[in-house]
Formats: structure tokens, C-alpha cells, sequence
């Protein structure tokens, strides 16, 4: 043996190569060679002491060799360095390193101690905050994916969000050195639902063996698991962060605190996210709202004016066949004439319904009872290859509305729901109790935090793109072809949902069908609205009284009057609310028969001042849209009397006589 060698044998057996709380490792300068390995690295690195003795230091270290090379020639003089090191279980560990040069046996000693926890938080400190301190949204969970993969050293990262109990949407995703589209899963059979249901965990190694039925981990190939839950400001479950690697990961508490730490911003950064999305959903909801009640102000106004000229027409058109014999020819033409306009009428009707501007006789009603008589009719038109499906809860909430408008909305729905099915499929159709609260609330515009009774109509049929869905409740708007269809179906639904108070929101897929949703609120009392009897027939019967006639169009003034005349009344005509006046103050009037809409002061402002002249006058009111004044928030004041335009010559007589005896039961 020669000197060197003999030395060598005696650093091995002092106390500088023998510390109780030190990994030491010699290792020859040339090749880096392990020479000796003491107790206490065998313990660290896992390794026996032959092994060590086959392998070199690079076959140690992950760092680049040429790299570890310039730390055994620039750090001699023990200044510590660091340095990432594979196990013999394959598990890395970050060392605290500082190199010796002993001439004396041409070694280096190269003391180390396990810092792998307090390492890992420094990196976290001094790389991955300061790469993603700016960034944010979206950029900023790729870029801690793609960070947190690095300082793990594993290849997958993953984060994502809660969208269900059970189901997780990909956010970002750190794949083998790549952003990947992230996938979308279910939490049932993963490690990640025990990070939702419970805390964070860390499986180091043999995670698939674990976790047999998660066929994800088994593609991944992936032998270690750390997760933590991200959880919004009131500490609920929000989302998700991971990583996987393919060998494993470091045993250490540390690890999961660290992602703790990430994971914190990272939840403020989803929640963020969430907020303006939000956000951006309200603002496009209301400049839909501010959209459809300018469509509606304009439908209104051209509704009260087509009514006008409907109301002259049918007057005319009804004086004329009073002229002649019911066997006359021209008669049946004026009765054909007559069916036109009513059709006419029908499409100012629904102008007016999506205006909100249409009366509404409120009752507490059952909505089932509703769904089930609305079916009963919806059978004599849908096609034996539609399948109907009901799920009615026995416990519904009452609501109010009105029952005619709302077996209107159910057969537009079912109407739209057949002909996205032209090759058949299954309507359903469900109700239930709900509890919308805040946070419904503050992610849809007008809604208002409650009970409500929630309706949905939903089909298998064609679906919608998210182009038409923007655009469905719009007027005019059909993507049915010519001549099938007004385009004004939905827009009637939106309109008697909104004007009960209610929300209606559409979810649609292409080629999967589409579900209309519809919450109307509770009704505040529990009982249902006596059912009222049948009144008689009114009949046209003639009078004798003076009524007082106030309409600012010529030719509808012209019918009404003859009308009116033709039947005995004493009628005084005025075509403004001054000279209205003047004849209240010239003669005893028994009824005022006024247009809402006049110039200068509105109708009901008319018979305001009149009643004061004259407190026995009865009062009808006559429009082709109702106004305010007249309808509050569309709803008929009790003790009002209301004509709709357009009317007929016949309806304008009938009503007046209703109105005229029920004053004088009184």
C-alpha cells in the first residue's frame, strides 16, 4: 500500500470523514469517482456502500454535469452550494453541499445535509413568485403550472375549477415541457376527490396502486400525487391544483405547504376570473334587457297605431254590413274582410305582449294545473313521435300570473320544441321548488334573491348555435323558413316571464336539444283564487243615456260615434281633452268613453278633472296599448274599465252597456 493510499485509509477512519449528522462522501478529482461513502449519506441516499463505490457523482446528481463539474473547481474554499440528488428509490432531495480539496490524498470530501423542505420553500420564493408576480387571469395559471412542474421536478401540473360536486374543468395544464388543452374529469375514483372532500394530500410514490380504477394516472404513467383545494374567500371548495411525476416526489410536509401557499393566489386569481366573466355575462344581459325594452317601446307605439286603423276598418266594415241584407253577396265579402283584420289583430296582440303593455288578470294559481290543461290541448297537434315526459313536484309553490297568458307561454314552448324535433324525440317537461340566492343573483341581471317556482321545457331536437341563442327572444327573429312562423313565439314567452316578475334563461347545445328554464316568483299567500262564475252574455241592448266620446282619431271617433248613435245613446264627440271639457261643463254626462293617450293631458288625467264636474260619471277606457296611467306594471286596477283596441262596432256598444248596468246595480 502506497503513502497516498494510506492516508486515504486514515481520513476514513477520523473524525472528519465519520460525522454523526453529515453525509460525507469522497470522491476523486479526476472523474469524479465515489470513493467512500460514511453512515450518514448511506442513510440520505439510500444507497449500500458498494454500490456508491460503482457510481460517479453525476450518476447522483440531476443537475447538467458540466455544471456539477464547476462547483468541485470554483467552490473549494467550503462556500455551500446546493444540489439536486436522485435516491436509490428514485426520490429526489435537495442538498446543502461544501467541497474540501485534500492534497494530502488527492480527494474531494464533500460534506451534505438534507434541506430538501427549506429549499423547496426558497426556490418557491426567490424563482416561482418573482416569474409570476405580474402576471394574472389566464397567464398566470399557465405560467404557475409550467413553474411548479419545474421546481417539482415532475411532468404534469394541473389546475382547474369546480363546476359541479363531482366534476372538475381543466384551467392550465404543464404536460412533458408543453401546455396541453386541459382535460375536464370526474372526481369519483381519484386522488383529486379526497383533496376536494377532505385536505390536501401528497402519495411520494406507488400512487396507481392506490388508486386502481383511475385510468387517467395509469396513461400518465404517474408514480407520485400532490394535491391541494382551492377555496374562494368564504372557504368553500372552488377548484383544484396538482402536479404528477413519473418517479417520486419528495416526502416532505414542506411540499404541500408550499403549494398551499401558490394554491392561495391561485384561488384569488380563479376567483377573479370568475367575477369578470361574470361580470361580462350581467353587462351583455342588460344590454339585452336595454335592447329588448327599446324593440318593446317601438312594438308598443306601432301596435297603438296599427290598432287605430284596425279599430276604424272593423267600424266601417260593420256599418257597411249593416246597410245590407245578410244574403247579399257583398255581405260575405265584408265578413271575410272582418276575418282578416281579426288575424291582424292576433299580431298586434303579441306587439303588445312583448311590449308589457297587455292587461293581466292576476290570480294565485297552481302551475301544474296549468301544464297538465295546456298538454291536454298540445295533444291534438303533436306529432305520435314526440315523446312527452312530465316530472312535477307534489309539492309545488303557488304563483301568480295569468292563466291564459301563461297556457300561451307552454304551447309556444311545446310549439318550439316540436319543430326542433321534425324526426321526433322526447319533450319534457318539470317543475320545482327553488331558493335562488346571492350568488344566482349577482351572476344574472334582474334577478332578485328568493323563493321561486321554477318551470323547464326541454327537447332532443336540432339545438341552437350561440349566435341564435343571443337572438331568440328578439321580434321577428326565426330561423324557420319563410312563412313558417312570426318570430314573435319567444318573444311573447320572454315578455308575460318578465311581466309576472319572473327570469327565464336558455341553454342549448347543436344536435343535443335545448331546455328553457323559467323561475316565477312564490306567490305571497298559499291559497288558490276562488274560481269565479261565469257572467251572462252581454247583449247590445240599446240605451238612452248621454255619453260623452273623447278620441283623438277622426275616423275611430267616426265609428264610435255612429255606433253608439245607431243604438239610441245621446253621444257628444270631442277630438281633445279641451273641448272635452267644455261639453262636461255644458251637459249632464252618464259615461265618458275616452282614448288613454290624448294630447296635452292623458285620459285618465281627463277623468280625473271631469269627475270633479260631474262625481256620478262612469268611465270606460278605450287604447291600442295601455299606458301607466292606466295598467300599473301591466296589472288592471280593480274598478277600471278597459277596451282594447282594435274593437268592433258591436264590442264598443256591448261594453258600454256592461258598464253603464253595473253602475247602476251599485
Amino acid at each position: 500500500m502506497d503513502a497516498i493510499e494510506r492516508a486515504r485509509e486514515a481520513l476514513v477512519q477520523s473524525p472528519f470523514f465519520n460525522l454523526p449528522n453529515m453525509g460525507v462522501l469522497l470522491i476523486a478529482p479526476e472523474t469524479l469517482q465515489i470513493y467512500r461513502a460514511n453512515q450518514r449519506a448511506l442513510e440520505i441516499l439510500g444507497y449500500g456502500a458498494e454500490a456508491l463505490q460503482q457510481m460517479t457523482f453525476y450518476d447522483l446528481c440531476l443537475d447538467p454535469p458540466e455544471q456539477v463539474r464547476r462547483y468541485f473547481e470554483e467552490l473549494q474554499s467550503e462556500k455551500p452550494f446546493h444540489l439536486d440528488v436522485r435516491t436509490a428509490s428514485s426520490e429526489w432531495r435537495i442538498v446543502e453541499a461544501a467541497v474540501t480539496f485534500f492534497e494530502e490524498v488527492r480527494l474531494f470530501r464533500l460534506l451534505f445535509a438534507d434541506l430538501t423542505g427549506v429549499r423547496l420553500a426558497w426556490r418557491v420564493l426567490t424563482r416561482l413568485v418573482p416569474n409570476t408576480a405580474r402576471l394574472t387571469g389566464e397567464t398566470y395559471l399557465k405560467a404557475l403550472v409550467r413553474e411548479l412542474a419545474a421546481l417539482l421536478r415532475v411532468e404534469y401540473a394541473y389546475v382547474g375549477e369546480l363546476v359541479e360536486p363531482d366534476r372538475v374543468r381543466g384551467l392550465a395544464f404543464w404536460s412533458k415541457e408543453n401546455w396541453q388543452t386541459p382535460p375536464e374529469y370526474r372526481l369519483e375514483n381519484t386522488p383529486c376527490e379526497g383533496v376536494i372532500n377532505r385536505a390536501a394530500c401528497l402519495y411520494a410514490r406507488s400512487v396507481q396502486s392506490l388508486f386502481p380504477k383511475d385510468e387517467d394516472l395509469k396513461a400518465l404513467g404517474a408514480e407520485s400525487y400532490a394535491g391541494i383545494p382551492l377555496r374562494d374567500t368564504r372557504g368553500r371548495p372552488m377548484g383544484i391544483l396538482w402536479v404528477c411525476g413519473m418517479n417520486p416526489l419528495p416526502d416532505v410536509p414542506e411540499l404541500l405547504e408550499i403549494m398551499e401557499s401558490v394554491g392561495a393566489r391561485a384561488s384569488s386569481e380563479i376567483e377573479r376570473m370568475r367575477m369578470e366573466q361574470e361580470l361580462q355575462i350581467v353587462r351583455e344581459q342588460l344590454l339585452q334587457a336595454q335592447r329588448m325594452e327599446s324593440i318593446g317601446q317601438m312594438a308598443g307605439g306601432v301596435a297603438h297605431d296599427f290598432n287605430n286603423m284596425l279599430t276604424a276598418i272593423l267600424g266601417y266594415i260593420e256599418l257597411a254590413q249593416g246597410e245590407l241584407d245578410p244574403q247579399h253577396r257583398a255581405y260575405q265579402f265584408l265578413e271575410s274582410a272582418i276575418r282578416g283584420v281579426e288575424k291582424a289583430s292576433e299580431f298586434t296582440r303579441q306587439l303588445t305582449l312583448f311590449a308589457r303593455r297587455q292587461p293581466m288578470q292576476i290570480q294565485t294559481l297552481q302551475l301544474n294545473a296549468i301544464i297538465q290543461e295546456a298538454l291536454q290541448f298540445t295533444q291534438r297537434w303533436l306529432p305520435a313521435n314526440v315523446q312527452v315526459r312530465t316530472f312535477l313536484a307534489e309539492d309545488l309553490w303557488l304563483i301568480e300570473g295569468d292563466a291564459s297568458q301563461l297556457t300561451q307561454v307552454l304551447t309556444n314552448l311545446f310549439l318550439n320544441a316540436r319543430d326542433a324535433m321534425p324526426q321526433g324525440g322526447v319533450l319534457t317537461i318539470e317543475t320545482q321548488n327553488v331558493v335562488l340566492d346571492q350568488d344566482y343573483a349577482r351572476r344574472h341581471y334582474e334577478v332578485v334573491p328568493g323563493e321561486y317556482v321554477m318551470l323547464s321545457v326541454s327537447d332532443t331536437g336540432i339545438g341552437m348555435s350561440p349566435s341564435v341563442q343571443k337572438r331568440i327572444f328578439e321580434p321577428f327573429f326565426t330561423t324557420k323558413p319563410q312563412g313558417q312562423g312570426t318570430g314573435l313565439g319567444l318573444t311573447v314567452v320572454y315578455s308575460v316571464v318578465k311581466q309576472l316578475g319572473g327570469h327565464i334563461w336558455v341553454y342549448s347545445e347543436e344536435g343535443r336539444g335545448t331546455t328553457f328554464k323559467i323561475y316565477l316568483p312564490r306567490a305571497a299567500h298559499e291559497s288558490l283564487a276562488p274560481t269565479l262564475a261565469v257572467p251572462p252574455a252581454i247583449t247590445t241592448e240599446r240605451g238612452s243615456e248621454t255619453i260623452l266620446l273623447v278620441e283623438d282619431e277622426a275616423d275611430v271617433r267616426t265609428v264610435a260615434v255612429e255606433a253608439l248613435r245607431a243604438r239610441g245613446y245621446t253621444v257628444l264627440e270631442a277630438a281633445t281633452p279641451t273641448e272635452a271639457l267644455q261639453l262636461a261643463q255644458e251637459n249632464k254626462i252618464d259615461l265618458l268613453v275616452t282614448d288613454v293617450v290624448l294630447p296635452v293631458m292623458s285620459g285618465r288625467e281627463l277623468a280625473e278633472v271631469i269627475k270633479r264636474l260631474q262625481p256620478q260619471i262612469r268611465v270606460l277606457y278605450v287604447s291600442g296599448y295601455t299606458e301607466n296611467t292606466i295598467v300599473h306594471y301591466g296589472v288592471v286596477d280593480a274598478g277600471v274599465h278597459f277596451l282594447p283596441k282594435p274593437y268592433t262596432p258591436s264590442q264598443l256598444a256591448a261594453k258600454v252597456r256592461q258598464v253603464l248596468d253595473e253602475e247602476r246595480e251599485e
